[in-house]
């Protein structure tokens, strides 16, 4: 026992800095673990994260991509309806001028009385 008290009157300081030393590298490592356990966590966050705004992204351009195909085929319904419409119009125009047509090479007197009825005009002889 008296040689355990005269090597550390004797080495106390040495012992002191060498506790001292491995209380700090303890502190040290606990406070690197704790960084590197929040770092971990921070990633897995992150990872997580950008996995729900990458099937965020597949969910809305899946949407865009139906709305655009939609969109698609009522432009193509329209304007196969308008194409439709316009032959209509086009037949219906060119039957009521050959209607016009031989109304005024048959019968001139009732060609000027429908002209007269449909715009107005007086007849004057």
């Amino acid at each position: 026992m008296d040689a355990t008290l005269a090597f550390l009157n004797k080495y106390w300081k040495g012992i002191t800095i060498a506790i001292l030393l491995f209380v700090v590298s303890f502190f040290w490592w606990q406070d690197h673990r704790g960084l590197v356990n929040a770092y971990d966590a921070s990633v897995e966050s992150y990872e997580t994260r950008i996995k729900e705004l990458k099937e965020s992204y597949q969910r809305e351009t899946e949407r865009k991509e139906a709305a655009l195909e939609e969109y698609k085929e009522k432009i193509y319904l329209l304007e196969s309806q308008y194409m439709d419409f316009k032959e209509e119009l086009a037949q219906a125009k060119e039957e009521k001028v050959e209607e016009y047509v031989a109304l005024r090479r048959d019968n001139p007197e009732q060609l000027i009385k429908e002209i007269e009825s449909k715009f107005g005009f007086e007849h004057v002889e």
